[in-house]
């Protein structure tokens, strides 16, 4: 999946000034960038949501935007800041109502575990688990995550990282972007940080100094 020249913006400003971005299948794309950088617009520009004012997405070669709408979301899942679930069914309603496969689900312990709960009643990181789990059952070529581990406790950032390194190995592209970049950094194969709305590849050997540099990151106040 590629996002070539992206252009986008409102009243003649621009927040996304020529973006590319590649995601090749079977990796993870970390992608960086300070609040209102444009990198949530980027996600819903390319899971459909938003239409760019110029440029072009492709997938397997082929444009994104000379396919019908229904068959882009065969290829892309998206995961938005915001949940997307009823909060008063329960895990077990969702599920039988999904029409996925119910064996992916039941072996899955925190998923067992939590089979007769309500969305309403589950912790920020058991919603955020159980919606990326979801969503990887949809067998999608690509995944946009946005901020998947917003407010989420580390042990349940943990399970939600080996869910999302077995999607890779499954020959899944997956786009994440993420604020608490140090958990993505441990599993991305690739770097971009979006300033200024311009995408910048970062080297993942020095992705430190060149945060640094692009103003990602503050510079460490010296100990006097």
């Amino acid at each position: 999946m590629v996002f070539d020249s992206i252009i986008f913006g409102y009243n003649d400003k621009n927040i996304l000034n020529g973006i590319y971005l590649k995601i090749p299948k079977g990796s993870i794309v970390g992608l960086y960038g300070v609040n209102g950088s444009g990198k949530s617009t980027l996600l819903k520009i390319g899971c459909g949501y938003l239409k760019a004012n110029d440029g072009n997405i492709f997938i397997n070669q082929e444009s994104y935007y000379d396919k019908p709408r229904i068959k882009r979301f065969q290829k892309i899942a998206y995961l938005s800041q915001n949940s997307f679930l009823p909060p008063d069914l329960t895990i077990k309603k969702i599920i039988l109502n999904s029409g996925l496969c119910e064996e992916v689900f039941f072996e899955d312990k925190l998923v067992k575990k939590l089979y007769k709960e309500k969305i309403k009643s589950l912790s920020v990181g058991e919603l955020r688990y159980f919606e990326i789990k979801l969503l990887f059952a949809l067998d999608r070529e690509y995944y946009l995550l946005d901020e998947p581990f917003s407010g989420i406790a580390p042990i349940m950032i943990e399970q939600i990282i080996e869910l999302i390194k077995k999607s890779k190995t499954q020959n899944k592209g997956i786009l994440i972007t993420e604020h608490y970049y140090r958990y993505v950094r441990q599993i991305n194969d690739t770097s971009y940080i979006l300033t200024n709305g311009k995408c910048h590849s970062v080297d993942p050997s020095n992705i430190d100094a060149e945060f640094l540099k692009l103003g990602y990151i503050a510079k460490p106040k010296e100990i006097t």
